[in-house]
């Protein structure tokens, strides 16, 4: 028994429609590429208005210095 084929028509084993034509391919991955650019921008903002909407703790009046004041300037020979 022969197991070569008359007919080795390259055809059957590489068929062009399953092929993915390159201009298809690029758009897969372009519209891949712009919905993990989406999914990064939505987790950033979400990263964003988590930090800026917790106001900033109030420091003590005691712990407050300010570069102006002559009293601790002249204490520190500054």
């Amino acid at each position: 028994m022969c197991l070569r084929c008359a007919d080795d028509d390259r055809t059957q084993v590489y068929p062009e429609a399953s092929r993915n034509h390159p201009s298809e391919v690029s758009a897969k991955q372009s519209i891949d590429r712009r919905i993990r650019y989406m999914r990064n921008l939505r987790k950033e903002k979400k990263k964003l208005s988590k930090q800026f909407s917790r106001p900033s703790p109030v420091p003590e009046p005691g712990l407050r210095l300010s570069p102006g004041d002559n009293a601790i300037n002249r204490k520190f020979g500054l």
